[in-house]
């Protein structure tokens, strides 16, 4: 078991991904029902303190703050991922990201691991970061223009051989860690007997 610890980088990529508005929001809205929580600080622990002020010695006179547990951070992280995700996307972040974020952070208390995995999410498999199109989706509008496919921004070349009935492509997914595979054939050929 590692350390429950949260070295420089993996805190500088949680600010990063509370720079984002809705994954912001969630975090904030994790707190008690009904307060309204203002200012955020991160702990080398994983603990991510949430106050109701911008002045932390009120915070913590008053007992104005609430402290969220690194899992229940990752969850509000992971709960903003998915809003920010469509189709198959949004299906493969509920399915398998919420078990991945539960093994290695509560069963082996992995933090860094979580934190690198929840930005690769944001960064390579959200549709709608920001409310704006991110690269997934603008290709997905290349696709649909014919113009050109792209895997990690490099150009992928398809060729279809018409004289074979079925070829089958495999490249990486937006992870680089599994591959997508898609079995091409011809499908709704007709006969024309007039000529």
């Amino acid at each position: 078991m590692k350390k429950k610890s949260v070295g420089e980088g993996a805190i500088a990529l949680m600010w990063y991904l509370m720079c984002d508005e809705k994954i912001r929001n969630k975090v904030l809205t994790s707190g008690e029902t009904g307060k309204t929580y203002v200012s955020m600080k991160i702990k080398d622990n994983g603990l991510v303190i949430i106050g109701e002020t911008e002045h932390w010695i009120w915070n913590q006179l008053i007992g104005c703050q609430f402290k969220l547990a690194f899992e229940k951070w990752a969850l509000a992280v992971w709960d903003a991922l998915v809003d920010l995700s469509t189709d198959g996307n949004a299906v493969a972040l509920e399915e398998g990201l919420s078990a991945e974020i539960a093994k290695k952070a509560q069963r082996a208390e992995d933090y860094e691991w979580v934190v690198k995995r929840l930005y690769d999410c944001y960064e390579h498999v959200c549709n709608n970061k920001s409310g704006s199109d991110s690269e997934g989706s603008q290709g997905k509008q290349r696709l649909k223009n014919g113009s050109n496919v792209t895997v990690n921004g490099e150009p992928v070349t398809i060729n279809i051989n018409a004289h074979d009935f079925k070829r089958t492509l495999t490249f990486p997914d937006a992870t680089g860690k599994a591959a997508l595979r898609f079995d091409l054939g011809i499908v709704g050929v007709s006969v024309d007997k007039d000529r």
